[in-house]
């Protein structure tokens, strides 16, 4: 309760409550005794430590200070006090309370040994053990206090102060102005939370400041005469500088500058600026300033609006040196015989004005339906490797979409344009795309008892130049077209059918049933080269499939001491016609075909729409699991595909020469074998196999491992396939992948990896690194240096290798910096011809 008002004498509003109970008695007083609320009830708690996944959210009021107090700012408000002894000197109208003395008022709290209010100078010293919360939630620890009796001006000595978002200042000496300014004398500022075992310790970073001003009403830090220590290391000094405070999450300023060198452009800094337009649109400005090249300029403009968000970037500059980039692939090998692409022009040559432009945009229609884009344009296709732009330095891929999903069904439409950026790509010769469009629909009702799903894609294909497969895994003849130069449509629509059954004695019978309808165009421009590979006339035509099939399942279980063994032989025939218009049409999207334990039993091991396996065909093939007590599980699949009747599909040369050395264009195909083991809860093995089908010689083999422990994480990947000289690769392709995190601490890690080439003996990339997690959300810190065989884009030769050095820091409250350098040398001990 408030104490009332007695007319003894004329005191401030303020100090009313205090007055009444001090006059009342000079004894010493509880809280119970004149119905002061008991501190519990009347003092907020010290915040408690901010970390992990349940951290509060840093806008909301301050622990202890919630809903009406929290929001308190009465003029008129009254102030409650309990102290073990309180004491009123008429004469100088001065009150004094002693021991254990807490104070409430208007929203904030006061805890000191000792505590002075002086009614004439209006104003409150306290002393002792001092803490005052106040009514955002943050928090002051000092020995001394002499502040007004509204809170608004004073001084404090020594200083610390805990906000609610676990920012930490201390001083030898602070004061605030008009409410809303501190000023920390000889001050320090950390995001860091102090050490638990030794709190003497410095934080990881620290700023140590002659004087620093927090400006409240700015939301503002400002450092004079600042040094930056981290770890307790000074390595920075700045003789002014400032920071948004802790509570901002956009602010209008300078960004973290970040530093680069490359060979090409020299030394590069960029020094980004972050411009607040309004409350839902950011505007980014950053100057790239380099050594060797001038001026980039980039920008980006983010905007969100009710229904979704876009923004746009973009980069330009005028180079000064464009001799930098004129890079001419050497006529001869080491050796003296020919090189391949002798004198072709790596980089952008004379071409002065370089730019790159992206634009992406996601916006909802309801709840349903969304449509967005994402477009990309470049000047060339090196400047985003050269300048490290956004994006991938392998190619520029435009889109714009249409997306509706409902409870059963699912709708895309889109349009495509590629620009590639590796050495080979050809404009020319990529495709422009769209529209593609899927549909899928799953019947709700069961359909004779069974699922029944609709499928429905329709694309369209048009490339002003052919694309012929010439480099697989070295210079050779034209062996596949992968792409025809003309217009290609297509319309398809397919419907499938399966129902379960369960016999008696557990067999699992499922019958099946599909159906599919092509309507395509083709339009193919005259290129004698097309000739070998496809029918090239325009022509309208159809294509159908429908089939038949079942199913066999027989799953044997049996319980041992250890676990559950289970045996399921499998057993699939499908009955259909052949395939129709084998090599008369393009084939874009079924290239890819890769026949393992994961595509036994597909009905159509084909990867796309435009090939579609005919024939009939019988697969066969056995699994078997176990899993035990511990909960360990192994799992094996072993298995073979038979073409029964008709046209065998894979053994059909298409435009693409997709299927030939597959394992599947004999009438009995190559053995595949999986297997999948998982001890426990940290590692776990995968493995495909194919062997072939008369001698068992290793066709493929992918096995890969993975741990993943308290503090170490480790993963090795490992590819096998054998010749396939029909689809251009004439020697073993073999390589292994493999990384690994160790922490040495709880935050500290060290971690690398790397890639081995077999058929070259080489590690065509190699990676280290270490870093420092976000200890305590605080520091972020990692370096990397990566090795790595260019091949693909701005290489000179094949054998080029490149250096990277990277380092990245991330300070919490402050923002985060980069610095990376990037070089090249060369191996002229190593067969640049193929790699």
């Amino acid at each position: 309760m408030t104490l009332g008002l007695r007319p003894v004498r004329l005191i401030r509003p303020v100090a009313l409550g205090v007055a009444a109970a001090l006059m009342a008695t000079a004894a010493p007083v509880s809280a119970a005794e004149v119905g002061i609320p008991v501190i519990d009830q009347l003092l907020p708690t010290r915040p408690k430590s901010f970390s992990g996944p349940h951290a509060p959210n840093p806008l909301a009021p301050g622990p202890g200070l919630k809903g009406k107090a929290a929001k308190q700012n009465d003029p008129n408000a009254k102030m409650l006090m309990e102290a073990k002894q309180l004491v009123y000197d008429y004469d100088r109208e001065v009150v004094t309370a002693v021991g254990g003395v807490d104070i409430y008022y208007d929203g904030r709290a006061l805890q000191a040994d000792k505590v002075i209010y002086d009614q004439k100078a209006n104003r409150v010293k306290a002393v002792g053990r001092v803490k005052m919360t106040e009514r955002t939630g943050d928090v002051v620890y000092a020995e001394s206090m002499d502040v007004t009796d509204n809170f608004k001006d004073g001084f404090v000595e020594p200083l610390r102060l805990e906000t609610v978002d676990r920012t930490h200042f201390a001083a030898a000496k602070g004061r605030r102005e008009n409410g809303n300014v501190m000023v920390f004398d000889r001050g320090v500022y950390t995001a860091c939370e102090p050490c638990r075992e030794n709190p003497s310790k410095p934080p990881l970073w620290q700023i140590k400041s002659k004087r620093i001003i927090w400006r409240q009403d700015e939301k503002t830090i400002y450092y004079e005469d600042a040094t930056f220590e981290l770890f307790g290391l000074p390595i920075a000094w700045l003789p002014f500088f400032s920071s948004p405070d802790p509570t901002v999450k956009r602010r209008t300023g300078v960004l973290a500058p970040t530093a680069r060198y490359s060979g090409d452009v020299g030394v590069a800094v960029e020094t980004p600026y972050y411009w607040i337009l309004s409350p839902t649109s950011d505007l980014t400005l950053a100057p790239v300033f380099s050594s060797k090249q001038g001026v980039m300029l980039k920008g980006e403009y983010r905007e969100q609006l009710m229904d979704g968000a876009y923004s746009i970037r973009g980069a330009g500059i005028h180079q000064l040196k464009t001799s930098e980039f004129a890079d001419k692939v050497p006529l001869t090998k080491p050796d003296g015989s020919p090189a391949p692409d002798g004198g072709l022009t790596v980089g952008p040559g004379d071409k002065k004005d370089r730019w790159a432009v992206s634009t992406k945009g996601d916006f909802w229609i309801n709840d349903k339906w969304s449509w967005g884009w994402d477009i990309n344009a470049v000047s060339d296709k090196w400047v985003r490797g050269d300048y490290n732009l956004w994006g991938s330095r392998y190619d520029a891929t435009s889109t714009v979409y249409l997306a509706g999903q409902g409870d059963r069904s699912w709708f895309e439409m889109r349009a495509y344009s590629f620009y590639g950026m590796t050495r080979y790509d050809q404009q020319d010769k990529l495709p422009w795309v769209g529209p593609v469009i899927d549909y899928n629909y799953v019947f709700e009702d069961p359909v004779a008892g069974g699922e029944l799903a609709f499928n429905l894609n329709a694309t369209s294909v048009y490339r002003e130049d052919a694309d012929f497969a010439r480099y697989r895994m070295r210079p050779r003849q034209d062996n596949a077209l992968v792409g025809a130069a003309g217009t290609y449509s297509r319309i398809s629509g397919d419907m499938h059918w399966r129902r379960q059954f369960i016999d008696p004695i557990g067999q699992v019978w499922t019958p099946f049933a599909f159906m599919r309808g092509d309507l395509i165009y083709t339009d193919p421009k005259t290129d004698p080269r097309m000739g070998p590979f496809l029918d090239a006339r325009q022509d309208a035509l159809f294509r159908g499939m429908a089939g038949v099939g079942l199913e066999y399942r027989f799953p044997f279980i049996a319980e041992s001491a250890n676990g559950a063994h289970q045996i399921e032989p499998v057993a699939q025939i499908i009955l259909r016609p052949n395939e129709g218009q084998i090599g008369k049409l393009p084939n874009e999207d079924a290239q890819s075909l890769i026949y393992d334990d994961s595509t036994l039993f597909s009905w159509n091991k084909f990867s796309g729409y435009d090939r579609i396996e005919g024939g009939s065909r019988a697969n066969v093939g056995a699994r078997y699991t176990f899993t035990s007590d511990t909960g360990a599980t192994f799992s094996a699949i072993v298995g073979q595909s038979y073409h029964l009747w008709g046209r065998n599909s894979y053994d059909a040369i298409d435009a693409t020469r997709t299927g030939l050395d597959s394992g599947l264009d004999t009438d009995r195909s190559d053995y595949v074998a999986g297997a999948t083991f998982a001890p426990n809860q940290h590692l776990s093995f995968g493995s495909h196999f194919r062997f072939d089908e008369d001698n068992f010689k290793l066709r493929s083999a992918e096995i890969a491992a993975r741990a993943n422990f308290d503090r170490f994480q480790a993963n090795v990947i490992y590819g096998r396939y054998d010749q396939q000289p029909l689809q251009g690769y004439d020697s073993i392709r073999e390589g292994v992948l493999t990384g690994g995190r160790v922490y040495v601490t709880p935050d500290v890690y060290v971690e690398g990896g790397a890639r081995y080439n077999f058929d070259f003996k080489v590690f065509d990339r190699t990676e280290v690194g270490f870093g420092i997690d976000d200890i305590m959300q605080c520091l972020a810190l990692g370096f990397t240096y990566i090795r790595e065989v260019d091949n693909s884009s701005d290489s000179i030769k094949l054998n080029d290798v490149d250096h990277k050095f990277l380092l990245r820091v991330d300070l919490r409250t402050l923002g985060s910096a980069s610095a990376s350098t990037q070089n090249r040398s060369t191996r002229d001990n190593y067969d640049q011809s193929g790699f």
